[in-house]
């Protein structure tokens, strides 16, 4: 798996770097493994990198990753570099409410961490 997870005690954020397809079991390999970095945090926030991400397998396999991410409480996604048609997706999933963590798209990480850090309470 090319695909990488970790929490970023500096920006106090879990990162995930997606290189490639994800596939519904990479999904839910990385659901359990952000509810576990994400226990005891002071934000549930998370940074997707997709600037190397291509699809995700099928639509079951979005409707888990939203899934997962409301189990883990997580309330904000920046995703950094989506291509054209990964921001349409990501769009009308978060229109249809399957999303409750309020996301949006940036060119860069500074873009995204500026972005997060505003929303902390």
């Amino acid at each position: 798996m090319e695909h990488k997870i970790w929490y970023d005690d500096e920006h106090k954020v879990v990162h995930i770097q997606i290189k490639g397809d994800f596939s519904t079991e990479q999904t839910l390999y990385f659901g359990k493994k952000y509810i576990e970095l994400l226990e005891g945090k002071p934000y549930r926030q998370m940074i997707v990198d997709l600037r190397e991400g291509r699809n995700m397998e099928n639509r079951e396999t979005r409707s888990i990753s939203n899934e997962m991410l409301n189990q883990a409480g997580v309330t904000h996604v920046a995703y950094v570099g989506a291509n054209a048609a990964g921001r349409m997706i990501a769009k009308v999933l978060m229109k249809l409410g399957s999303l409750k963590a309020e996301s949006d798209f940036f060119k860069d990480f500074d873009e995204a961490y500026k972005w997060i850090e505003k929303r902390r309470k």
